[in-house]
């Protein structure tokens, strides 16, 4: 699934492409809210906020949006989760949700996730909360955290060795 215009929803958007195919919606449009039933590799661009439905993605998810990034399901996504909010939060809360490799800009951040986290590239502003809900919590690339880090790995380890991180 490909844009080739700007696309102005109100309401409710569902994506289905297929496990195997990709979803590449990089024009700048405004979403309401977004659920992608199957998808590989997924590229959202939206103008203000965006909701994400429940989604299942077999590849990455690129969301880039000028306003906050929240969800409102459950997100399955396979490869890296890559969100761009600029200025805006990034509000991840459904306690079934996972990830792979994160990477995050935005202000106020947090997400939770059912699994083992990876925080991969991120700039964040204001304040992070990263929940693993008792999974191990580790860096593979540089963060730069702004505000206070509060991380919640349960029982889980928390490796964050990456020397040029800063907190």
């Amino acid at each position: 699934i490909t844009d080739s215009g700007t696309l102005a929803i109100t309401g409710v958007t569902t994506l289905a492409a297929g496990a195997s195919n990709d979803i590449k919606l990089d024009d700048l449009h405004d979403f309401s809210s977004v659920g992608i039933t199957s998808g590989k590799d997924v590229e959202l661009n939206d103008v203000d906020a965006i909701v994400l439905d429940a989604s299942t993605v077999s590849g990455t998810l690129a969301v880039t949006a000028a306003g906050g990034i929240t969800d409102d399901g459950t997100l399955a996504i396979t490869g890296a989760t890559t969100l761009t909010a600029g200025a805006g939060n990034v509000t991840l809360a459904d306690a079934s949700s996972t990830f792979g490799t994160l990477k995050i800009t935005g202000a106020d951040v947090s997400v939770l996730e059912n699994a083992a986290m990876d925080l991969g590239a991120s700039t964040i502003t204001g304040t992070a909360t990263f929940n693993s809900s008792g999974n191990e919590i580790t860096d593979s690339d540089k963060l730069v955290i702004a505000g206070a880090t509060t991380l919640n790995a349960g029982v889980g380890n928390v490796t964050l060795d990456e020397a040029e991180s800063t907190f």
